[in-house]
């Protein structure tokens, strides 16, 4: 090669490292973008006169300076980032909501709470009762606003979730198309690097949506994955995502994905994770539903206990007391894809067993299963059992009352119970096999087999022959709940219906009662010692325990100590026209304990201590000095202290443990909020250091080629110098 082509060589050379070196200056501040750095190569030497003879330079690649690795960590360094803001913000709404005492709960349920000691202090006083129903009004409405202000925060992370699925899409589509013009660029052999610049920042982008992963191609695109490994983009082809009701959630929608070839859509929610979106939901789950069911929680033990408590007393007319506040209903939903018609009927049998789990009852085919939201753990079926008089039935018309206490040993195929007079005799339906009896030893009127106790209490007046028939309802029962799923037909395995029990109780929460003069402050019954009783023994207190059949209750009962048998109670009854005292029917039951007896009849409690003397008695009856009486209201106030949630905490208890666990939360959250700026901050100095502009060091390189595209300029001035030299000698 002459002089010249070398010199030309150079300029061309270095202008490409002018332009790059520009091309990384301009672009200092541009977001993502990756500084190129220009590779020069000494040009193939040409052998002339017994030597090698240089011919020059040449670029033999612009690269882009970037390693993998390192954008790989600032992805996840951006989404753990990201997760952690959205996290962390929602927290602390939400611990701001619950601790503070202009907006949570804590006040004004220990002002209700209050209000139930100032009346039994004064059960007389209709201010007192004005202010407790005053304060049962006040309690549910804070009970209606947390709840607003959740379903608000649940609106709002729905939404953002919605956005963030629309730009997860254009992500996406932007990817895709990137994917085909850097395949084609590459296809030269050389990087594209401007457009690899644009997908990497892309990426990006979407690791601060979501928790991405990828696989590069031989052809230079790249495959994108979410969550735990769905395909979002392959290639040239992207997938889009939906947020949709897919689950029976009404409240909660799905995000779901597209299928390429059928547009059908696959619910994805649960493989979700990291980034903004995984912020939200997880929040949305932990967060939200967790602290909504709880607060239900609360309110659903509030409103029954103090339900129950108020119809055990008598009111200010001294009739028997009436509900304070209305149950919330249970929330049942189906799930979309449901074959079958109809869904099951869910009601609160016993609120104290009740849990602030959600479920899901799934029918796998031949039976149901009923699954905890969102671990899936499996909850124990308890069939409910009914029994029917046989039709033949001479003695009494009563049906003995039937508890499933082990499902493994009870046969659904149902029983036969029969009577001979002295005992009764159960067979199995499925075998005809007589079932073993044994009597339970805490009341002999129940019987126990096949994991059934079968109380026959109210079979007294059974004749020889009469037979009853138990059998399941239908309906099962499963943490307090009961569910009927006979009015469903036509299901098909895996269909399933969404069960909330405690959801939507804080929001439905109200007060019944209107009237304070309705609050049952007086104890419905009353006991007193015979006058002519000699013994030491004192009535400790007397209470009602069931007032759903009052005519009963409200019986004159005779409770006699004999000094040979015991205790026994007798009711006046009208024989023949005449009032006689007869036993009552069921048979009390009464224990002792440390000196105290417990007699239990007619829907009534009465305690006994000390020593009875032979045929000493006690009269038990309806109060009817109830003006001033305090008794059920004591006891209403002694709600506050009682372990009512799930059996482990007390009503303020429950809500201190929302709070301490939205605070512990939002603690853990903003210490990996603070952790994840860190690390961000780390990962973003790494890129920077190797992939940044530095303008110093540009600046240097400028003049550096400026300089040697100079130079290169000189030796063409040279070979011209000489050129012209030689023609001047060949002229």
């Amino acid at each position: 090669m002459s002089l010249l082509g070398i010199a030309l060589s150079g300029i061309r050379a270095y202008q490409t490292g002018l332009s790059t070196t520009g091309h990384n200056i301009s672009n200092a501040a541009t977001e993502g973008y990756s500084r190129q750095r220009v590779e020069f190569q000494a040009n193939k030497p040409e052998y002339f006169g017994g030597n090698y003879i240089g011919r020059g330079v040449q670029t033999s690649n612009i690269q882009r300076l970037q390693n993998d690795w390192v954008d790989t960590e600032l992805r996840s360094s951006r989404t753990d980032n990201a997760y952690s803001q959205v996290v962390a913000a929602y927290a602390e709404e939400l611990d701001s909501l619950f601790a503070d005492e202009s907006t949570g709960l804590e006040p004004v349920l220990e002002s209700y709470l209050n209000s139930a000691h100032d009346v039994a202090s004064d059960p007389t006083s209709m201010s007192s009762r004005t202010v407790m129903l005053g304060d049962a009004v006040s309690l549910v409405e804070r009970f209606n606003s947390i709840a607003k202000q959740l379903e608000e925060q649940r609106a709002l992370i729905n939404d953002q979730i919605e956005t963030s699925v629309d730009e997860i899409n254009d992500y996406a589509t932007a990817l895709a198309k990137l994917n085909g013009s850097i395949a084609s660029a590459s296809a030269t052999g050389q990087a594209p690097n401007d457009l690899l610049d644009q997908r990497s920042n892309l990426l990006n982008q979407l690791a601060d949506k979501i928790d991405v992963s990828l696989v590069t191609q031989e052809n230079g695109e790249i495959n994108v994955f979410i969550g735990s490994g769905q395909a979002l983009v392959m290639g040239s082809n992207s997938r889009e995502l939906v947020v949709e009701h897919l689950s029976g959630d009404l409240v909660n929608p799905d995000i779901g994905i597209k299928s390429p070839t059928d547009g059908s859509i696959s619910r994805i929610t649960r493989f979700i994770s990291g980034g903004e979106i995984g912020g939200l939901l997880d929040t949305r789950e932990d967060l939200l539903d967790r602290s909504q069911n709880e607060l239900g929680l609360i309110g659903l033990n509030i409103a029954s206990a103090y339900n129950e408590q108020n119809r055990l007393g008598l009111d200010m007319d001294g009739e028997l007391g009436q509900d304070i506040f209305n149950m919330p209903k249970v929330s049942v939903n189906f799930g979309q894809l449901n074959t079958a018609t109809g869904i099951p009927a869910v009601t609160i049998e016993k609120v104290s067993e009740l849990t602030a789990s959600d479920y899901r009852l799934v029918y796998g085919g031949t039976d149901y299963q009923l699954q905890t939201i969102p671990d899936g753990t499996v909850v124990a079926l308890t069939p409910e059992v009914a029994g029917a008089a046989g039709g033949g039935n001479t003695g009494t018309t009563a049906v003995p009352e039937i508890e499933v206490t082990d499902t493994s040993a009870f046969d659904t195929g149902g029983y036969r119970l029969d009577y001979d007079g002295t005992n009764y005799q159960l067979t199995r339906l499925s075998d005809s096999a007589v079932v073993p009896l044994t009597a339970d030893p805490s009341n002999p009127n129940v019987l126990v087999g096949d994991g059934m106790k079968i109380d026959t209490s109210d079979l007294t007046g059974a004749a020889a022959l009469d037979t009853w028939d138990i059998q399941p309802t239908g309906a099962v029962m499963a943490d307090g709940l009961k569910i009927d799923v006979s009015s469903i037909s036509g299901a098909d395995a895996g269909d399933n219906w969404l069960i909330r029990p405690t959801r939507n109780a804080a929001s439905q929460l109200s007060v019944s009662m209107t009237d304070p003069a309705d609050l049952a402050a007086a104890g419905a019954v009353k006991a007193e010692p015979s006058e002519l009783n000699t013994g030491s023994a004192v009535i400790d207190s007397v209470r009602a325990l069931d007032t759903t059949d009052s005519a009963t209750l409200f019986k004159e009962a005779l409770v006699t100590y004999d000094a040979a048998t015991g205790y026994s109670v007798k009711t006046l009854e009208d024989v023949a026209g005449v009032d006689t005292w007869v036993d009552v029917a069921p048979a009390p039951l009464i224990s002792t304990t440390d000196g105290i007896t417990t007699i239990s009849a007619n829907g009534w409690e009465l305690t006994v201590s000390g020593a009875p003397a032979d045929q000493d008695r006690f009269i038990v009856s309806r109060n009817d000095t109830y003006e001033g009486d305090n008794r059920n209201m004591i006891a209403m106030a002694d709600i506050q202290d009682q372990r009512l949630i799930e059996g482990k905490t007390t009503i303020q208890g429950g809500y201190t443990d929302i709070i301490a666990s939205v605070g512990t939360q939002t603690e853990r959250a903003q210490v990996i909020r603070d952790s994840s700026e860190n690390l961000l901050a780390s990962a973003q100095a790494r890129r920077n250091a190797l992939s940044g502009v530095n303008l110093d060091e540009e600046a240097a390189d400028l003049i550096r080629y400026q300089q040697a595209y100079q130079a290169s300029s000189q030796v063409i001035s040279v070979a011209r110098t000489l050129f012209d030299t030689i023609l001047s000698v060949v002229g």
